[in-house]
């Protein structure tokens, strides 16, 4: 997977941290869909500076698909997952309905909980790589 970012500063050993706009869910029509996302969120990673690029620089990043990919169903099915596991485990035990969804909202607290202490570590593990491809153009600008 590729992304545009802007270099911000180097890092050493090979490093830049580097600055990357969110991609919005809805494709960038955010006024359609009334979600919020409009508003310019910037993610800091480090990335291996293979391309020598130099702060102001926009580059391109790379990451594994499979990284992103896994990212995804982490933090979009777990929570879910917990949740109807919750609710047929509750519904199987013959328990009211208000106990059930009262259960299967923990529950999938309980998975949200989960994901946010995975993305801890995977943040300070580092096991997601990103690499600086290309330099796209050699201007300065401020995200």
């Amino acid at each position: 997977m590729t992304q545009s970012a802007i270099v911000k500063r180097i890092l050493g050993n090979g490093y830049a941290e580097v600055h990357v706009e969110r991609i919005s869910a809805c494709g960038h029509s955010c006024a359609s869909c009334g979600s919020g996302c409009a508003d310019k969120r910037i993610i800091a990673v480090n990335a291996m500076n293979l391309a020598k690029a130099k702060p102001g620089d926009r580059v391109v990043i790379e990451s594994a698909t499979k990284g992103i990919l896994g990212a995804a169903m982490l933090v979009y099915f777990v929570p879910i997952l917990f949740f109807f596991f919750a609710y047929v485990l509750t519904s199987l035990a013959k328990l009211p309905e208000w106990a059930s969804i009262v259960i299967s909202v923990a529950a999938f607290m309980l998975g949200a909980a989960c994901v946010y202490v995975v993305n801890r570590y995977v943040r300070r593990d580092k096991s997601m790589e990103f690499n600086i491809v290309s330099i796209v153009e050699d201007i300065c600008l401020d995200m």
